[in-house]
């Protein structure tokens, strides 16, 4: 499963904790639940969401076609950092032993159930699973996290959550191209079998072999890049047809299944995007988000 919100998460630590735990070393249900330490009420095991990340090593590009006609816009991909704590309320003389007990048994259980889902396929990647991992934390931060003053701190043990993959709710419509052309020299056959010069080239453009479409969009300001300001290739492939609108068409790409898309610009940041052509629809386009440079006009 990928997760659409953070609650999806903790729940799954619940649902994972109440499966192996309940009744063997805890009896009820209900006893282990979502709570900040300081209002942990009856729960015998409390599971806190205590910081939330963006996760850096993964970075979606591109529009996902999640029909004929739509595509949802990408991803966010998070770490998530948990404190669980055991709060037995049996006898005193018996209690630390309990939640000593108790702990043991939740490392246990997330060691043997530590993939809690997957995200989807990303930039044609297959998905990556989404994993509980017990942290390496200082004693000394263990206690700097414990921020509740009217609460003595207890034995606690300290997880992380990665990648969650939170989907996006956007979407956009998607025209598809739909007059498919031949290209001879700076020539092409139209759909009548007519012959037509390069001046009159006045409608949108599929080759009659295998396309790739790309459109570069402007991080700053969320519009498509056009003219010459950056300059789109592929290694080994002729340029691509340039539309006003933005939009650059390859053409005959037939050859290698996977291709490295180069954005190079004066005033963007280089960016190098790997691929599978195989794996692609010819009427999918491929949006590349380019993060202004130091020469980027910012005043403008």
């Amino acid at each position: 499963m990928s997760f659409s919100s953070i609650n999806e998460v903790g729940n799954q630590i619940v649902s994972t904790l109440n499966r192996e735990l309940i009744p063997d070393v805890i009896l009820h249900n209900g006893s282990i639940g979502l709570c900040s330490p300081s209002e942990h009420g009856d729960f015998v095991v409390g599971i806190y969401l205590y910081d939330i990340n963006v996760n850096e090593d993964i970075i979606e590009s591109g529009m996902r076609n999640t029909g004929v006609r739509e595509q949802t816009y990408p991803s966010s991909f998070l770490t998530l950092h948990y404190m669980i704590t055991a709060y037995s309320s049996g006898d005193l003389k018996f209690r630390a032993g309990e939640d000593h007990r108790i702990l043991g048994r939740i490392v246990q259980a997330l060691s043997d159930h530590s993939v809690l889902g997957q995200t989807s396929s990303i930039n044609g990647a297959p998905p990556m699973q989404t994993r509980i991992e017990l942290e390496r934390i200082e004693p000394y931060e263990k206690i700097r996290l414990w921020t509740f003053p009217n609460e003595p701190y207890r034995l606690s043990l300290f997880y992380r959550v990665q990648p969650v993959e939170i989907t996006s709710a956007r979407t956009k419509p998607v025209t598809r191209v739909s007059d498919m052309s031949v290209f001879i020299g700076q020539e092409r056959i139209d759909n009548a079998g007519n012959i037509r010069r390069a001046d009159e080239w006045d409608e949108d453009v599929v080759a009659y072999s295998r396309t790739l479409i790309v459109l570069c969009i402007d991080e700053k300001t969320g519009r498509p890049v056009t003219g010459s300001n950056v300059r789109v290739h592929i290694d080994g492939i002729r340029p691509p047809v340039i539309k006003e609108d933005g939009y650059r068409i390859f053409l005959n790409t037939d050859g290698d299944d996977i291709v490295t898309v180069h954005c190079d610009s004066g005033i963007y940041e280089q960016q190098d995007i790997e691929v599978n052509l195989a794996a692609r629809d010819e009427n999918e386009v491929l949006e590349i988000t380019l993060k202004p440079g130091s020469a980027y006009p910012y005043s403008e």
